[in-house]
């Protein structure tokens, strides 16, 4: 996410620039650029041949430590990495939610989605453990909610306030 060069023509043309990175708003229109343009930058290099994995953990793994090595100006911080190359495997593909539990049609799902959630985590665990490769005994939901617990100890409010995204509405 970069406000660095809005606020460096700001500057040079004497606008007075808002504090919208001082906002919610300010963080998520950050992240939403950056999440689209890796995912066209995914699309265009597995159009080509190429494989590609997003490393959603960039943001969170040592914010502090990746801005230092990207030499980082203050209003910028990494939301994402996508590592770009030539495959040398074609591992199996991880199965997605099915399309019941990601498309709605008009509103929100708000019957029972146990079942079918439970079908997908069950999924999930068989894919894991009979993968090619390394194989886990993880299932969807306590993967996914290890993960959230480990999260909370991130502290990204903290490192994004160092970066000048100091959320304050």
């Amino acid at each position: 996410a970069d406000y660095n060069k809005i606020r460096t023509i700001a500057d040079a043309k004497l606008i007075d620039l808002p504090g919208f990175t001082h906002t919610a708003d300010g963080v998520i229109v950050g992240v939403v650029d950056a999440a689209l343009a890796l995912m066209s930058a995914l699309v265009a290099a597995e159009s080509c041949g190429l494989g590609t994995c997003p490393i959603g953990y960039a943001r969170t793994a040592a914010p502090e430590a990746i801005a230092k090595m990207m030499d980082l100006p203050e209003g910028v911080f990494v939301v994402c990495g996508l590592a770009i190359g030539v495959p040398r495997e074609m591992p199996d593909l991880k199965p997605k939610q099915p399309r019941e539990l990601m498309i709605f049609h008009n509103a929100y799902r708000r019957d029972n989605m146990v079942p079918d959630l439970l079908k997908y985590d069950k999924e999930i665990s068989e894919y894991n453990a009979t993968r090619t490769g390394t194989k886990t005994d993880n299932d969807w939901a306590g993967h996914i909610i290890g993960y959230y617990r480990e999260a909370m100890a991130y502290k990204t409010l903290d490192a994004l306030r160092r970066r000048g995204f100091d959320v304050k509405q």
